[in-house]
């Protein structure tokens, strides 16, 4: 190579090398100077109930709409909501819990640590009486004596003191075992018990095992069932952008359950495991709306009564269950799901 060749050749590797140079200093200065962009996620635990009540919840997960509103949610199932409340309030380890109406009223005689934070779903047809037709059970007279499986405390307990006293008998007429619901089915079709109350799915599935024997005792529409996101007091008052981060999830998992009802369907049945002819039987009892409303408030002081007139608490005076009930951040994310007079946050 002449003289003039190798010259030119040095002179390109220069520039070559001087470009490439510049080139890593701007990706490293692009690198160090670029703010922080990594999202911090709040830590949610949730202990929730494996049942369709609890869909927004699990269409939620599903649609990963807790991280899309930052939180990381950590999920913790129980056989039912009286279980998962117990566990929060005893343990502190879980910040929000799903439970009906009658765990919440079962602590309020002795704490009021915790709050409603929102109502998931209402129904007037999910709790039923399911009794054996080989145990001599045609129609409600026939209860007297017999031995009904409960989850005690629960709103399958609360619904049964409803019934009866509806059709003129009481509890003292019964016998009553206490279960975990999971249990309950079993307990029918093995004979333990001769009649169950519960919420479904339990209904359905002791239904289809007993077949024809099954036989669901009329109840026109004697209880309306509420399903609550519950949380600690503590947690509400230090992590309030967390609880509404969750409910704006959780209403966004609402939002999909009602424009795409049968694809929320197959996330649910999916989830739970759970036959989709099952699902499809029940899901039409479910009214599922995010809300706060005055009749879950005049719910809670109805059963509270029950409970002191059975002489399930010492206390004789209904709680002020407005202390029990936090609307503020409900009404921040969605002010027209919240109608309870009276009532103003300051927690």
């Amino acid at each position: 190579m002449s003289k003039i060749g190798r010259a030119i050749t040095r002179k390109s590797l220069k520039a070559t090398t001087f470009v490439t140079s510049l080139a890593l200093i701007s990706i490293l200065l692009v690198i160090t100077c670029r703010p922080n962009t990594q999202k911090h996620y709040e830590k949610v635990v949730l202990g929730v109930e494996t049942v369709p009540h609890a869909s927004p919840v699990w269409i939620a997960e599903n649609r990963s709409y807790f991280q899309k509103e930052g939180l990381n949610v950590e999920i913790r199932e129980f056989e039912s909501g009286r279980t998962a409340l117990q566990k929060m309030l005893s343990d502190g380890d879980i910040d929000i819990v799903t439970a009906a109406q009658t765990p919440v009223i079962s602590h309020s005689f002795m704490r009021n640590d915790y709050a409603i934070i929102g109502n998931m779903v209402s129904s007037y047809s999910d709790v039923k009486l399911l009794a054996r037709r080989d145990r001599d059970i045609k129609n409600s007279s026939d209860l007297k004596g017999k031995t009904v499986g409960i989850t005690a405390k629960s709103s399958g307990h609360f619904f049964l003191s409803l019934f009866l006293i509806h059709n003129k008998l009481t509890l003292s007429d019964i016998k009553i075992v206490d279960l975990e619901a999971t249990r309950l089915p079993q307990a029918l079709v093995d004979g333990t018990v001769d009649a169950i109350s519960i919420w479904e799915p339990h209904i359905f599935r002791a239904q289809k095992a007993l077949g024809e024997k099954a036989f669901v005792l009329p109840s026109s529409g004697i209880y309306r069932e509420d399903f609550y996101l519950i949380a600690r007091k503590d947690f509400i008052k230090n992590n309030p952008n967390a609880i509404k981060q969750f409910l704006m999830a959780i209403q966004k998992g609402e939002e999909f359950l009602q424009q795409k009802n049968t694809e929320a369907m197959e996330i649910v049945a999916k989830r739970l495991s759970m036959d989709k002819e099952v699902l499809m039987t029940i899901w039409k009892d479910f009214q599922f709306r995010l809300s706060l409303d005055q009749t879950f408030l005049i719910a809670l002081e109805d059963e509270a009564r029950w409970a002191i007139r059975n002489k399930f608490t010492d206390v004789k005076k209904v709680p002020n269950y407005l202390e029990f009930i936090h609307t503020k951040t409900l009404k921040e994310v969605n002010p027209s799901a919240v109608s309870i007079a009276g009532k103003e946050d300051h927690q």
